[in-house]
């Protein structure tokens, strides 16, 4: 008996260590990644002083650089799984049974393993063929490619590793399975199946739901590709699957049945080679770094606190005051939900304090948030990237509209704020409003010098985002607000934002693979041509369209679904390329605050604890203003072009 005890302890321990191995390992990962990026910022800064005032360029910095960026979306995959931070539109599974939310992960989990498989697998095949052929990089600094290719095997070995833990997990608590394995009180074989049996029955018809239009997708592959590419996408985005792994997932049976069986597969990591092989996407992970250095440092409530100190004695004031914080912190960190976190904790208390309705209060921030517009974006960036624009020129072209947007704002909340004699208007002496600015300079100075140093010809957008780094870090230790715990928190909280963009760029560019193969564009552009349709007809329909996604799939989504389709046909709608990217920010922010999907309002709900529908009902306003200004800016893009043609840049 004493050596069945010793036994079964000896197991307990063995079933204990390896899941927080697992979880130490993806943590560890992408700490590293993290790290790296850190670093990348560092030699990118390091490249703009070496050239800019030594007249010294580096023959290696731009290659360590890309090299990094494919390792850094892959080894931060694994932690981004972990703490379940995947983009994921949760429209439908929300709405569901806890029981049947956690069956609908496991399905997806399933789904997800399947998609990682092909990329290991295939990700080492090109690693042993480039290292048999000794294949080498082209570029100034050149090196093996097998040491970049390796990085398939293993990220996804760790990231295949990270979904079985939490596969077997959420299986095992659903099913009513113990972690603590006691020889004496295990269940029967016939009670573990009758387990087994009930907890299946009660998920079927989940699963059947969830199963069947994906089943149809696939079959739709065979007779009507587009059809089977849309149905699949959408059931897999809207059943619970991450975002990233239902595009490549879609993608990779739209290639395995439309083209060449496995022989077609081959091409899945080329694509994320290719991906990850540029420049521009570069900026993405690093402006997030840079303004989660910046939010962590206490530079938005010091920005909130000048708003509040030269508006509060305005009608409305306060709430102006949260909404040019919100535009300022923007600047920065280029992600909003970030922006409505940083802000939302510091101005939603003092709103309602003071005597703002929650409608004014919620929206003031949610709305205000406008990350993904006002540059540095992430979402320009992106759209540069799918559309091959000059993401400089797309920042300037989205200053103005930002601005008029900034101003619609405003003029809303001092005109509602008339109304309510409850609102209290806080009067600041000179001296304040001075110290409060004093506070707060460096903070303000970051997006003048990303700005200035880009249009000024100083850098490239993308060593912008590496200056911010560093800049954002000496802001940090000046304000006594950095120390080693807390700058491995902003490693890690870094790569696990930036992760999760890139990994949907990723998924996206294997569909948008497929999207080509298919001839998507020319299909859609000669039915225009012959429907009879007017351009004018189109353009609203498209307006139209992205409000509906908006109200369920994520912005980032929405973007890489439609603009590798819309990009060749819009020459023949007479959309302006720049114009229409600015717009199209516009209607992603307008996504983050429509219900049910919109991230901001989740971000609200977090931090008031409220209900999501009033939190909804005060964002309409907000999301009103921006459709306007999207048509507004869609009549008449000289508004985008007026900025850059005073800069000479267009």
């Amino acid at each position: 008996m004493l050596q069945q005890m010793t036994s079964g302890n000896n197991v307990k321990r063995l079933v204990d260590f390896i899941p927080k191995l697992i979880d130490h390992s993806s943590i560890a990962s992408g700490t590293l990644a993290g790290l790296a990026m850190f670093m990348v910022s560092v030699i990118n800064t390091y490249e703009v002083i070496m050239r800019r005032f030594f007249f010294k360029p580096t023959t290696w910095v731009f290659t360590a650089s890309l090299f990094v960026l494919m390792w850094f979306a892959l080894m931060s995959t694994p932690m981004v799984i972990k703490n379940d931070r995947q983009i994921v539109a949760d429209f439908l599974t929300s709405r569901l049974s806890k029981e049947k939310r956690s069956m609908l992960k496991i399905l997806a989990n399933f789904l997800s393993i399947v998609f990682f498989l092909i990329i290991g697998y295939y990700g080492s095949l090109m690693c042993i063929e480039a290292y048999q052929n000794n294949h080498m990089t082209l570029g100034l600094f050149d090196y093996p490619s097998w040491i970049l290719y390796i990085c398939f095997p293993l990220t996804t070995a760790l990231i295949l590793l990270q979904l079985f833990r939490s596969t077997v997990t959420e299986i095992r608590n659903k099913m009513g399975a113990h972690t603590d394995i006691n020889p004496e009180m295990q269940f029967r074989q016939s009670d573990k199946k009758n387990i087994t049996k009930g907890w299946l029955s009660e998920n079927l018809l989940s699963t059947i739901f969830f199963l069947l239009p994906v089943l149809l997708g696939v079959y739709l592959f065979h007779t009507k590709p587009l059809a089977g590419l849309i149905v699949m996408a959408l059931s897999l985005l809207l059943g619970g699957t991450p975002a990233a792994f239902s595009l490549g997932l879609t993608a990779i049976v739209g290639l395995f049945i439309t083209q060449q069986g496995f022989s077609s597969l081959q091409i899945v990591p080329v694509i994320i080679d290719k991906t990850f092989d540029s420049f521009v996407l570069l900026a993405i992970p690093m402006f997030i770094m840079g303004g989660v250095i910046l939010s962590k440092c206490g530079i938005g409530m010091r920005i909130y606190d000048l708003a509040s100190k030269w508006l509060g004695s305005l009608p409305g004031g306060l709430a102006m005051a949260t909404i040019i914080a919100c535009a300022i912190v923007s600047a920065m960190i280029g992600v909003s939900t970030a922006v409505a976190a940083a802000i939302g904790l510091i101005a939603i208390p003092q709103l309602l304090t003071h005597g703002y309705k929650k409608g004014v209060a919620y929206g003031s921030v949610a709305g205000g948030a406008l990350g993904i517009l006002i540059p540095p974006s992430a979402g320009l960036i992106v759209y540069g990237y799918l559309t091959n624009s000059s993401v400089g020129l797309l920042f300037a072209s989205a200053f103005i509209p930002a601005a008029m947007l900034v101003f619609f704002f405003l003029i809303y909340v001092f005109l509602i704020s008339l109304k309510n004699d409850k609102i209290e208007r806080l009067n600041y002496s000179w001296a304040e409003k001075f110290i409060a600015l004093k506070k707060s300079i460096l903070g303000l100075l970051a997006p003048v010098i990303v700005l200035g140093g880009i249009y000024s010809g100083l850098f490239t957008p993308t060593e912008a985002a590496g200056v911010l780094v560093i800049y954002s870090m000496i802001v940090a230790l000046i304000y006594k607000e950095m120390d080693f715990k807390k700058f491995i928190n902003i490693c890690r909280e870094s790569a696990t934002l930036g992760s999760a963009v890139m990994m949907i760029m990723m998924g996206a560019m294997i569909l948008t693979n497929l999207v080509a193969l298919l001839r998507v564009p020319r299909v859609i552009s000669e039915w225009l041509i012959h429907s009879g349709i007017s351009n004018l007809s189109t353009i609203i329909a498209l307006m139209f369209m992205y409000v509906i996604l908006g109200m369920f799939l994520d912005g980032l989504a929405i973007t890489v679904l439609t603009v590798p389709v819309l990009y060749p046909i819009m020459p023949i709608l007479g959309l302006d390329v720049i114009s229409f990217g600015v717009a199209l920010c516009i209607f992603v922010e307008m996504a983050l605050i429509t219900p049910p999907i919109g991230l901001n309002l989740f971000i609200i709900k977090a931090i008031t604890g409220d209900e999501i529908t009033p939190i909804a009902r005060g964002n309409i306003p907000f999301a009103v203003i921006m459709f306007v200004a999207a048509v507004i800016l869609l009549l008449f893009p000289q508004i985008a072009h007026w900025l850059p043609k005073i800069l000479g840049i267009m």
